[in-house]
């Protein structure tokens, strides 16, 4: 098992593109995940980890 692959497909964390801006394994379930509203992608409007550090 890829925790981090877990991790995505449950909806608990983003794709972080910066670091793994070809893993189009990890976009896929990024993507299957906000449709199916899981996890974070339930939230209305989710923050980004990287735009709520800034704040």
């Amino acid at each position: 098992m890829n925790l981090n692959q877990e991790l995505v497909k449950q909806g608990w964390c983003w794709w972080y593109r910066k670091y793994a801006p070809a893993d189009t394994v990890l976009e896929g379930l990024e993507l299957d995940a906000r449709e199916a509203k899981k996890g974070l992608w339930n939230a209305p409007t989710p923050t980004p980890p990287w735009e709520w550090r800034k704040r």
